[in-house]
């Protein structure tokens, strides 16, 4: 494979090339970037690249003309720290759309609003494809009293391919909520309905030659799922009460070429979640696409032309393909064979399958893109997602599990410094940083982690664990952490214990850090077990369970999403108060460590400030940073290194300068 750098991938590097560092740490903001390159797309003929590229802390659209590197036209635009970019795709060869979204406030609520846009190739002209007013009043938020504000304006069903100046988008046309489908010309931003709105109804879904076959949502009022379906024959639309078997609330993940053909999710008696054909014609599930018995299916592959379904993705150690084409399988390999021990992440290929954009990561090596043209037989290098890192070498990451106190086994990621791989110092008696990942309901893999990077840089070890309730490895491991907050607790503490008694952490340098639901697991952490852990650091977590309930039903059918999400998982409410670290913030005496956006959709800013006053009632020795404008993930460059500064001190205030620092 050669590879090469592009005259326009110098463009954006320019400034940016540096060469190794190991002989001391790497600067803190080499890690808190976000990806250099954010998202990239080809265009339908592989003549054009589109990136959103992140310089100093600013989202740029840059278009590169691929078929001409001597072209030296500036292709670009920057965005305003306050717009945050969702994706780019070309709608055509001249044409790109670029998704966004910002924070915005109602009545007190911060939410998201997105909007979608159609600019040209050579970035002089941009359009908002649907704007966010709606004609008819309901309910929602006004906008200076004229008509509604609709939140959701970038909501893509299909990019139709074959008809290269429209698409088709989901939104509600009179009423926000009302949410139909309607094909869209991007030139001259008409709209012709195709499926009539439904407050019922929040999602469509196409068949492999673009027409609207699947509509879904939850009902107003009781939250029941709902789901209508277009019989391919006779075009009647009809519940999924008439399809046996077939339940409203089922995973669907497309058509196959066969009109007839649904891919549903099932677990089919089974403990993971697989694919299976259900057949509209036949009113039944007719064979099984695909189902690994200890991983759940991820999603579909779909062929460069969208005709037709090659194969399945899980998430194991790291992502693994199933292939259903044999053709397929042998093309993606030809790339893998190229980049031994990398994970492929493809993005996207030209429907003529010529040239395929990909990211390749390996869980010590940042992602960086590619292009591999298969006519050609060549691979391009383009450009690092952290290009100041560069080739400096990062920690080793090992697969380990434990065995909680009830038996159960637990895996998870030990991320090392580089002096261990290095052998300079013994893996023994170490400093470590316990990272319980968010959501609760996600999950880490074996791949780039730019937090456990740089805490491994510093000298730190790092243990992630994938605690009973994260996703993929069945029903049993997610419904046990669902069921039991308390459970997902105990094994974030038994890994903990695990690292003790192997020898592996040194028992008074253990500080447990966490982002989002791993914030909260940290202040927990330090109410439950204070003699496990010397210090204990969240960002943006959860504090007070009862505020965050409250919070998520000020949203759309959020009564209905707490009670699975974080309600299932108590008691009573007494059981709620005793596991909110807000409520027992006087027992605290670790030293804390909190930081938080003032912006923040995911947990609400009153989650942090709460926090901040009732530690005021402890012993507790306290750091708070708080940023003004920023969100949930931080995505401001200077917040984001500004905090990630902040923790790095609060780590070495309280673990000490490590050994295996460089």
């Amino acid at each position: 494979m050669r590879i090469f750098l592009s005259f326009f991938i110098l463009i954006i590097l320019s400034v940016l090339i540096i060469k190794p560092v190991t002989a001391k740490p790497v600067p803190v903001e080499y890690y808190s970037r976000l990806p250099a390159i954010y998202d990239a797309a080809i265009s339908p003929d592989g003549n054009w690249l589109a990136t959103i590229v992140n310089y100093n802390g600013e989202y740029v659209l840059k278009v590169y003309n691929l078929a001409n590197p001597s072209d030296k036209k500036k292709r670009g635009t920057t965005y305003p720290s306050s717009v945050k970019v969702n994706w780019v795709r070309w709608a055509n060869n001249e044409q790109i759309l670029l998704s966004t979204r910002q924070s915005e406030k109602s009545k007190g609520t911060v939410y998201y609003s997105g909007y979608l846009f159609a600019i040209d190739r050579d970035v002089t002209k941009s359009r908002m494809v649907l704007k966010p007013d709606v004609g008819k009043a309901g309910s929602g938020v006004r906008l200076g009293g004229v008509g509604m504000f609709r939140q959701f304006n970038n909501t893509v069903v299909d990019f139709l391919p074959n008809e290269p100046n429209h698409i088709i988008m989901a939104f509600g046309a009179e009423d926000p909520y009302a949410i139909g489908a309607h094909k869209v010309n991007i030139n001259n931003r008409s709209k012709t309905s195709l499926n009539r709105g439904s407050t019922d109804i929040q999602y469509w879904l196409t068949d492999r030659r673009g027409e609207v076959r699947i509509g879904q949502g939850r009902k107003e009022g009781s939250g029941d799922w709902r789901m209508t379906i277009k019989d391919g024959a006779s075009n009647k639309w009809r519940g999924a009460e008439y399809y046996p078997g077939l339940e409203a609330g089922s995973a669907v993940y497309g058509f196959t070429s066969d009109q007839r053909e649904l891919i549903v999710g099932s677990y089919n008696g089974k403990d993971t979640f697989g694919l299976y054909v259900y057949n509209l014609a036949h009113k039944k599930q007719t064979r099984k696409l695909f189902h690994n018995n200890k991983y759940d299916v991820e999603d579909i592959i779909v062929s460069p032309d969208g005709k037709s379904i090659v194969g399945a993705t899980y998430l194991a150690n790291t992502i693994k393909r199933e292939y259903f084409d044999a053709g397929y399988k042998d093309r993606i390999a030809t790339i893998e064979r190229q980049l031994p021990g990398y994970q492929i992440h493809l993005i996207e290929e030209t429907p003529d399958g010529r040239i395929a954009l990909f990211k390749a990561e390996a869980a010590s090596v940042a992602p960086a893109l590619y292009l591999y043209n298969f006519e050609e037989k060549r691979g391009d290098f383009l450009a690092r997602d952290y290009p100041e890192i560069g080739e400096t070498i990062q920690g080793d990451v090992t697969d380990v599990s434990y065995t909680a106190r009830d038996q159960f086994k637990i895996p998870g990621y030990i991320t090392t410094p580089p002096k261990i791989g290095s052998g300079e110092v013994e893996f023994k008696n170490l400093p470590f940083i316990i990272m319980p990942h968010g959501g609760p309901y996600a999950r880490d893999t074996s791949s780039f982690d730019y937090l456990a990077q740089f805490m491994a840089s510093r000298g730190y070890a790092v243990l992630q664990m994938n605690f009973r309730g994260s996703e993929g490895y069945g029903s049993a491991h997610e419904e046990a952490g669902r069921k039991n907050w308390e459970i997902m607790q105990q094994d974030v503490e038994d890994g903990t214990r695990w690292l003790i008694k192997k020898g592996y952490a040194d028992p008074e340098r253990i500080c447990i850090v966490g982002w989002s639901y791993g914030g909260y697991a940290a202040l927990m952490g330090a109410i439950t077990d204070p003699d496990l852990y010397t210090c204990s650091a969240s960002i943006a977590g959860v504090t007070d369970l009862k505020d965050m309930i409250n919070d998520i039903k000020k949203y759309r059918f959020g009564k209905h999403a707490v009670k699975s999400f974080i309600i299932k998982g108590f008691k009573d409410k007494d059981d709620i108060k005793a596991n909110s670290p807000v409520k027992r913030a006087n027992e605290i005496t670790t030293p804390i460590f909190m930081a938080h956006g003032t912006d923040d959709v995911n947990v609400h800013i009153d989650q942090f400030t709460r926090m901040k006053s009732a530690l005021k009632k402890s012993k507790a020795k306290t750091t708070f940073m708080k940023f003004k404008d920023e969100d949930h993930y931080f995505i401001d460059f200077e917040n984001r290194s500004k905090m990630m500064r902040g923790l790095d001190k609060f780590l070495r205030d309280n673990l000490g300068e490590s050994e295996a620092a460089p």
